[in-house]
């Protein structure tokens, strides 16, 4: 398409077959709230990732300044919006949640959490975000993004300022996981020192920031009833009671849109992320179909922010048929695959056509 795109083969084959294995999954669901339309609605989301970007008029690295400098605008609202309450009143910096009508909202999600039960502050969802779950994610990839572009000190800061406000520690799984790997392969000394920095003011203003906020929710992976259990670990037991139970079920699931027909109906808080999803309605099978197209379409991409976005898109919610995340995803690893690739590939051909002479090297100026 006037040599700015191109279909990514591969992909486009095993994007073809999971299709195919989504119409039969759905002809033999034995489940009563099996949806062609949602099976529809994953054609059409899915169909971005088979496309690479061919142009070269943006290169990776503006992607990543681009992605940290809107999670720092982005940050810098969240913060003035938690402060504000303290200020102006929740009424005015939380309006959109509280005054906008019924029809020009978005059901199904709380974008207004109290920091704990019956507390009067609330956790700061930077305004443009559906909760404040969802600003923590993003200014963490931002944080990937800029620690894969510069660092800069200031842009740090502002984000761990941003992800504080935000109380939530779904991102945060993710830099928990980042962050040491980073941190050995790029052991920058201003790094090491904005590492301490940072975990002395935490200690110091725990209490006057209420990190224990924070600090409570690790109990949650062993509580049934909290989020953090749901979140991670109840898909575990919603697969090995519905999905393995069965042969049909365990090889081709139960059908498109059926994942969630049971949750009511468990004595624990379930919840769907991707990978459980995709295991769920589409069986073993269909999910080696699907995991086999994820791989060629993103992890052939650019390692910038590929374990970021792809934490994320996996295990930080349900994101199988949300368009929001998949063009994150397609926009942010995917499209620009082709092009970082012939990138790296033109730097190494360079590199081959400089000649090296020992003695001239061994003379130049250090």
């Amino acid at each position: 398409m006037f040599g700015l795109i191109e279909v990514n083969t591969p992909a486009f084959i095993w994007y073809a077959a999971f299709i195919l294995m989504g119409i039969l999954s759905t002809a033999l669901s034995p489940s009563p709230n099996v949806s062609v339309l949602s099976l529809g609605f994953l054609v059409v989301a899915q169909l971005p990732l088979v496309f690479r970007c061919r142009s070269a008029d943006i290169s990776y690295e503006s992607v990543l300044k681009f992605v940290s400098t809107v999670g720092c605008a982005c940050a810098l609202i969240g913060v003035l919006q938690f402060v504000g309450q303290f200020v102006v009143g929740a009424d005015v910096v939380f309006f959109v949640d509280k005054h906008l009508p019924d029809n020009l909202t978005v059901a199904g999600y709380n974008s207004l959490i109290p920091l704990y039960w019956t507390s009067p502050v609330y956790k700061s969802n930077g305004v443009f975000f559906l909760e404040p779950a969802f600003f923590c994610q993003f200014l963490a990839i931002a944080v990937v993004a800029e620690l894969r572009a510069g660092p800069r000190t200031i842009r740090l800061l502002i984000l761990t300022a941003g992800l504080v406000c935000s109380y939530s520690g779904t991102g945060l799984t993710m830099l928990a996981l980042f962050l040491p790997v980073y941190f050995l392969r790029h052991g920058h000394a201003r790094l090491f020192f904005f590492a301490a920095l940072v975990s002395a003011v935490l200690i110091f203003f725990g209490d006057a920031l209420s990190l224990d906020a924070f600090t409570r929710r690790l109990s949650e992976f062993s509580d049934v009833d909290s989020s953090g259990w749901a979140r991670f670990l109840s898909m575990f037991s919603v697969l090995q009671r519905v999905v393995f139970a069965n042969d049909l079920t365990f090889f081709l699931g139960r059908g498109p849109g059926t994942v969630q027909e049971q949750f009511r109906l468990f004595s624990f808080n379930a919840f769907d992320p991707t990978w459980g999803k995709v295991i769920y309605e589409y069986g073993l099978v269909g999910s080696l179909v699907y995991f086999r197209f994820f791989y060629l379409a993103f992890c052939k991409g650019p390692k910038g922010l590929r374990f970021a976005v792809g934490y994320t898109y996996l295990f930080l919610g349900g994101y199988l048929l949300n368009p929001s995340i998949l063009m994150q995803v397609a926009a942010l690893v995917v499209w620009p695959g082709a092009l970082a690739g012939e990138t790296a590939r033109a730097r190494e051909e360079t590199n081959e056509r400089i000649p090296v002479y020992p003695a001239a090297a061994a003379m130049s100026p250090r």
